[in-house]
């Protein structure tokens, strides 16, 4: 199952919704939502990856529509969008609070967002692949990375960053900051334990132990965002 599958799962009347894909790099993902029907567009920083998500639409036989533009200042009207995908993004903006508050900004009443989240303290770095990055001191993580010559995989130089210049959170740091800007916060794991348990008893078991490895086991948390209002 792909993440456009996986979101399907999740996110009510996904194909009914207006959608942005934030941050949507190569355009694959956006790419292959336009050829499924998807009312979508997409906002990038980088030229470069502009011109290999038209290159990549080209031919798929679509039409995307791709914003040159930054996520702390959305070139958009509020309440724009019914959802908002940002796979792979928050860690590397520079200014996550006001990535978070402009979406909720463009996302409609009701509307939805979904929001990749690098763990602070995850067992393996989801970027450079390295175990234990995560636990040590962020001055030192560039050294561990450069010693054992790990590296992010970049076709160009757009978006290339070192460890210690991203931004990792805690779920329980991530959650706090999006409550306190208005979203109602749910970990998509933990949607998927509620569905796979229905009965009380195994699903409080399986909550709470997968509650207990979430800080240092996974690398990523996968987390929902709703704006409050009516759809």
């Amino acid at each position: 199952m792909n993440h456009l599958d996986h979101l399907q799962a999740n996110v009510p009347d996904l194909a009914k919704r207006r959608i942005l894909d934030l941050g949507s790099g190569r355009g694959y993902f956006l790419v292959e939502a336009a050829t499924r029907g998807f009312q979508i567009e997409g906002l990038e920083l980088f030229s470069e990856y502009i011109e290999k998500t038209h290159v990549r639409a080209k031919k798929a036989g679509v039409s995307v529509t791709v914003t040159k533009g930054r996520g702390e200042e959305l070139p958009f009207v509020a309440a724009q969008f019914d959802f908002i995908n940002m796979a792979e993004l928050i860690e590397h903006v520079a200014d996550p609070k006001k990535v978070l508050q402009e979406v909720f900004r463009v996302l409609s009443p009701g509307g939805m967002a979904y929001m990749s989240v690098p763990s602070r303290f995850g067992m393996k770095d989801p970027h450079f692949h390295l175990y234990g990055v995560n636990w040590m001191p962020r001055a030192w993580s560039d050294a561990f990375i450069g010693f054992f010559g790990a590296h992010k995989s970049y076709d160009t130089n757009a978006g290339a960053q070192r460890l210690s210049e991203m931004h990792y959170y805690t779920y329980r740091a991530i959650a706090s900051r999006c409550a306190h800007i208005g979203f109602a916060v749910r970990d998509i794991r933990e949607l998927r334990i509620m569905r796979k348990y229905p009965q009380w008893l195994l699903r409080t078991l399986a909550l709470g132990i997968y509650r207990l490895m979430r800080p240092w086991y996974f690398g990523t948390a996968h987390i929902l965002l709703t704006k409050p209002g009516l759809a």
